[in-house]
């Protein structure tokens, strides 16, 4: 402790009742050089750990991690119960990337153009559409959603931060000839992430955008049902990212034919 203050020339710690505690300046440190340990414990492992090529940790948008990957997961472990999977979520899409910082093999990120994550391999996964959800419950109460107009007697569900929603869904259903010019979206309750927005709308509160590929789950299980037949393609897709050195990994290669599979299965391939 004494060599590493003399070092950098700051106190880090300060002296209590208890013993020592790490002050200000050093919280700030820790917080610094945290993800440069967990680097250095990652690599190490995978260094000295005899089954190396059978872990694979994966950066993933939250929303893709919760509602496509995780309620498929226990398929994936059934066939391949020595592969270890890592997941660590990033809650917003970013275009850029950083997987030697992270310690992450690869990626699933949102994005519009493969060349947003230069030096990285990037697969289009799935294109993200988006339609009007809601639970059973709603559609089948004193008031259903039988027409795109029927959505002025229902409380939306918006997810705030999304570059696309609402307003783009509501343009396609005009050019249908539906008349949604006064659909009150102001009045909309708000959440931060899909993955709320759909939940709650499963429990009845009010109607969402839901999100394919990630709403497939709970629509061919019943948890929501899709009133309507118009659906608006994103511009934006879910890539796989990767460096040239993990292409080969045998547990990237078999998470990668395992969730090519799913996407297919869900038809949600492009």
């Amino acid at each position: 402790r004494r060599a590493l203050e003399a070092d950098l020339g700051v106190k880090l710690f300060s002296r209590t009742k208890t013993g020592l505690v790490l002050n200000n300046a050093g919280r700030d440190y820790l917080a610094e050089i945290g993800a440069s340990f967990d680097l250095l414990y990652d690599a190490t492992r995978r260094v000295k750990g005899p089954l190396r090529e059978h872990r694979l940790v994966v950066e993933c948008l939250i929303s893709f991690a919760n509602d496509f990957i995780i309620p498929r997961l226990a398929s994936f472990y059934h066939e391949h119960p020595d592969i270890e999977l890592e997941f660590r979520t990033m809650r917003r899409a970013r275009a850029k990337l950083d997987l030697a910082q992270t310690g992450a093999h690869v990626a699933i990120n949102g994005g519009n153009v493969a060349g947003q994550w230069p030096g990285l391999n990037a697969e289009r996964l799935a294109y993200e559409v988006f339609f009007p959800v809601c639970s059973p419950k709603v559609q089948a109460g004193n008031d259903p959603l039988r027409t795109p107009s029927d959505l002025m007697r229902h409380t939306l569900l918006v997810v705030t931060g999304a570059p696309e929603g609402w307003r783009e869904w509501i343009e396609a259903a005009q050019e249908a000839g539906e008349d949604l010019s006064n659909l009150p979206l102001a009045n909309a309750l708000r959440f931060d992430s899909f993955h709320s927005a759909s939940i709650a709308a499963a429990h009845g509160i009010g109607v969402d955008l839901g999100r394919a590929p990630l709403v497939n789950h709970m629509l061919t299980s019943g948890v929501l049902v899709e009133p309507f037949n118009i659906r608006v393609r994103s511009t934006a897709s879910y890539w796989l990212l990767y460096s040239d050195s993990v292409a080969d990994m045998q547990a990237f290669v078999v998470f990668r034919d395992w969730l090519m599979r799913e996407l297919e299965d869900a038809g949600a391939l492009p």
